[in-house]
């Protein structure tokens, strides 16, 4: 058998169907259909039965969410279709009863865990970014963090905490705090960049750290922490959230900064200007607005960004951060965060 790494991207694909199919066997599904989705991460497959039920089958890529991770996205989706009228997915347990299933193959590397939901009809909200719409996002996520606050989680969820701008292990190689415990001398790709630049994202640093640590630790719940328009589907004039897989514990300020610096990227400032309003009002119609600004949480994730490029693509690492100091030297000025660069 050819080695997978040695395979093209079709071959890869079609071996990967193999496991795919081993896992929908697992179920109790009636002579169920798959069909290539999409491939962004995970792997994901289209599966419609001899009825007409449609569902999403994942296969969760190596090295990318643990089982633990997983196995707690289907606990909390499991409670909030239980406990609330929020239009989450819903989790297909295998024969065996369980909601992650870890699968491997001869010719494939590594454990790819499936896991089997409803499918989520209707389109994405990108394409219906209205007032409105904000309005009904801010109540979504009021909603969840409801929830996130009050549910109890089961013996063996995830016990990661999102309280830093780097929080799931990553090496912190833009601004690395001088004789930190684990503290490594800075690569050459890294102490190439301009000592401005350098001194600028070792204060930023600082700055998105202090403000983590000045939030109110009552308010740690479970949170979605990749809710964004991408990951919202509107149908029937509801909103439908998907992609759970980063639940993990952390704060309301945070889960919203997230999704409103991707809403900054899609649109522009001006319009950004009056969307951030309407999903605060829908938001405030059950749970007040955080006291912290959200403003040094979004820069957080752009250090976030420039790191990984600094881990994953040195090469470019000095033009992400030639293209992001203008914005973060107004942000440093103003307190204010202009539209990213692409």
């Amino acid at each position: 058998m050819k080695p997978y790494h040695e395979l093209s991207s079709g071959g890869k694909l079609r071996r990967l169907r193999e496991l795919a199919l081993a896992a929908l066997a697992q179920y109790d599904l009636d002579r169920p259909r798959l069909v290539y989705h999409a491939f962004e991460t995970n792997l994901l497959y289209r599966v419609t039965t001899a009825s007409g039920e449609r569902y999403m089958l994942r296969l969760a890529s190596p090295d990318w969410r643990t089982f633990e991770d997983l196995r707690s996205e289907a606990w909390w989706l499991e409670a909030l279709r239980r406990d609330t009228t929020l239009a989450v997915p819903s989790i297909v347990r295998a024969r065996s009863g369980e909601a992650v299933l870890p699968m491997s193959a001869p010719g494939i590397p590594d454990i790819w865990h499936a896991s089997l939901m409803s499918w989520v009809p209707g389109r994405l909200l990108r394409y219906y970014l209205s007032e409105r719409n904000l309005a009904k996002m801010g109540s979504l996520f009021a909603r969840l963090h409801l929830h996130g606050a009050s549910w109890m989680p089961p013996e063996g969820f995830s016990s990661r905490r999102f309280e830093h701008w780097l929080s799931r292990g990553e090496e912190n190689l833009i601004a690395p705090d001088a004789g930190a415990a684990g503290a490594t001398t800075q690569p050459d790709h890294v102490a190439a960049l301009p000592p401005r630049a350098r001194d600028l994202l070792q204060r930023l640093h600082h700055h998105v750290e202090s403000a983590y640590a000045a939030v109110d630790r009552s308010d740690l719940r479970v949170i979605h922490c990749d809710l964004w328009h991408d990951n919202v589907k509107l149908y029937r004039g509801v909103l439908q959230p998907l992609d759970f897989e980063d639940t993990v514990w952390g704060f309301r300020v945070h889960d919203i900064a997230m999704g409103m610096l991707d809403l900054l990227e899609d649109t522009d400032e001006g319009r950004y200007a009056e969307l951030l309003p309407a999903f605060r009002r829908g938001y405030e119609a059950h749970l007040p607005w955080p006291e912290d600004p959200i403003e040094p949480f979004q820069v957080g994730r752009l250090l976030w960004k420039i790191n990984w490029v600094a881990l994953q693509q040195p090469q470019w690492l000095s033009s992400m951060v030639g293209r992001h100091i203008p914005l973060l030297k107004h942000y440093e000025r103003t307190g204010e965060v202009l539209r990213p660069p692409a």
